[in-house]
């Protein structure tokens, strides 16, 4: 009978979270990730089961530190500062990480393809946001601030590309100015400017 394995389990989750933000879901291994660890694999899927259930926790530890829209979104109210500040917290974060890693969960969803998809974390993430952008859109345009003329849920689209685009460029963009230019260019031209 094998000995019980002696590690701290909050550790070892920070290193896969590490490890999966360097390199992504699909082209991390359980043998890189046992390796982080200083475990054997058996050991390994002894106390994650699989590369998915160490993900799913690296996930929610990396989620818990992340940067999120905290305004309500109603049909009367339209969070425009908020949705900025949103944006320009996310180019500060990103210029801010001296190993240009970018957003783990972005890193992830660009990687997958149809026969290799993302994680089910990372796609909740995405249509969480998705549905989110939408609502601020909805609202941007019921307030009058976003063009009648634009279907909402184009709008929505646009931001979540700028949110997957900006946190795929900061990995080059070392500048959080630079990256903000390119963020409020796109808000503003979206309606969503601050007066």
């Amino acid at each position: 009978m094998g000995r019980p394995t002696k590690f701290n389990r909050g550790d070892a989750i920070e290193t896969a979270m590490n490890i999966f933000w360097a390199k992504g879901f699909e082209p991390t291994s359980v043998s890189d990730l046992a390796s982080a660890m200083s475990i054997t694999r058996s050991s390994f899927y002894n106390s994650f089961h699989s590369r998915e259930r160490v993900f799913d926790e690296a996930l929610e530890r990396y989620q818990s530190d992340g940067i999120d829209l905290k305004a309500d979104v109603t049909s009367d109210c339209c969070p425009i500062s908020d949705l900025r500040e949103f944006f320009r917290c996310i180019c500060e974060k990103l210029a801010a990480d001296p190993a240009a890693r970018g957003c783990m969960v972005i890193n992830c969803y660009v990687q997958a393809s149809e026969d290799n998809p993302p994680p089910q974390g990372v796609q909740a993430f995405v249509d969480t946001k998705r549905q989110q952008f939408n609502r601020i859109a909805k609202a941007g345009q019921h307030a009058g601030f976003v063009p009648a003329h634009l279907d909402p849920t184009m709008v929505g689209g646009s931001l979540l590309a700028l949110l997957i685009g900006i946190n795929v460029m900061g990995r080059d963009v070392r500048d959080a100015d630079a990256l903000w230019s390119i963020a409020e260019t796109a808000l503003d031209s979206l309606g969503f400017t601050e007066s």
